[in-house]
Order: structure tokens, then C-alpha cells, then sequence
């Protein structure tokens, strides 16, 4: 199940869940409101290099050749 981010129209309050379905009916932790909006979220992802080594799509050029690692 992936974990969202949302924010409270009502008190601004944002907060993550993790919700089976993606357009699931989310309350706000903080008042219970109904009105919330999902937001976009930046993510981060691993590869592993031969040895073991590991780099993040944002910095692939300290263990990726030519600072790419085909993603």
C-alpha cells in the first residue's frame, strides 16, 4: 500500500497516511476534517552497483559511469 501526503484545507495540518486505495476517503489527524488535498511528493530510489554500492537518482554521478544510472 503506498503512503500519501496530504493537507488540511481546515487547519493546514499535513500529515501522511498509508491508504489501500488512492482515492480513499482521508480525514485530517489534527480536526477530523474531510477536506484535504493529496500533494505531490518527491520520492528517492536506490540501485545497487555491482559491489554493493548504492547512490540516489539525484546523485548518480559519485557511483554511476558518466553519472548515470539509466533510470
Amino acid at each position: 500500500m503506498p503512503i500519501f501526503e496530504y493537507k488540511c484545507d481546515k487547519c493546514g495540518e499535513v500529515f501522511e497516511k498509508l491508504v489501500s486505495k488512492s482515492d480513499a476517503k482521508v480525514e485530517c489527524e489534527k480536526c477530523g476534517s474531510k477536506k484535504v488535498d493529496k500533494q505531490l511528493s518527491a520520492f528517492s530510489a536506490s540501485v545497487k552497483e555491482g559491489g554493493g554500492n548504492s547512490c540516489s537518482v539525484s546523485d548518480c554521478a559519485s557511483c554511476c559511469p558518466g553519472g548515470s544510472c539509466g533510470l
